[in-house]
């Protein structure tokens, strides 16, 4: 079981992402081999860094272990063509990213567990105010629904990551345990944050993969 701390209701930020279009953007050279050498295809690789802000080969590769699924071959700026023939942008893109609270040294399982609850409860938020989220989650379905599970050291760390988001605008959900295994009742396990990639980033962007 676990219980739901409300999003925030400010307003997300009008400007067009960094990571928006394909015209001017150029991956991370020293990534992109990073991933290369790891077996990727040049095409799935450029995509990776394209959907998750060009931050890390490590984001990237996770970002391609979610979409296994998905078409990675087609080359990036053809992906754009397709989405937007007559127009210079393609569609925003968005992640899910969930924030791990490792000082509570959770099993596998439970990690997993909680992180489910932190990814069902905010989508369930958005469902909830579809004239605000509608879009976003379409879009977001659109790319993949791209979800990345990151480590924080802290409760307290979780709860700033927390106040950053809502900061900026985010949606936000904050599981609290039942505490009927492994845990004390109420400790704070996971942070699921919702969002463009660029203002995601500005929230998680030093923070590792789990």
């Amino acid at each position: 079981m676990a219980e739901r701390r409300e999003a925030g209701d400010g307003e997300e930020n009008p400007s067009k992402s960094g990571v928006g279009g394909t015209r001017n953007w150029q991956p991370n050279e020293d990534y992109l081999k990073m991933l290369i050498g790891m077996g990727v295809s040049k095409n799935a690789a450029e995509k990776a860094l394209f959907y998750t802000g060009n931050r890390s080969a490590d984001l990237a590769a996770g970002w391609i272990f979610e979409n296994q699924d998905a078409d990675l071959e087609t080359p990036l700026d053809a992906e754009a063509d397709d989405l937007s023939d007559d127009d210079d942008d393609v569609a925003d893109v968005f992640k899910m990213v969930l924030v791990v609270n490792i000082s509570l040294e959770m099993g596998t399982g439970k990690t997993a567990a909680q992180a489910a609850h932190a990814a069902i409860g905010l989508h369930r938020l958005l469902l909830q105010d579809e004239n605000k989220y509608g879009d976003m989650l379409l879009q977001w379905e659109e790319f993949g629904e791209t979800k990345i599970v990151l480590g924080a050291e802290t409760t307290e760390d979780l709860i700033e990551l927390e106040r950053r988001a809502l900061s900026l605008g985010l949606p936000t959900y904050l599981v609290q345990d039942a505490g009927k295994t492994q845990i004390p009742e109420g400790s704070t396990t996971v942070l699921s944050i919702m969002g463009r990639v660029d203002l995601v980033d500005q929230v998680t962007g030093s923070l590792r993969l789990l």
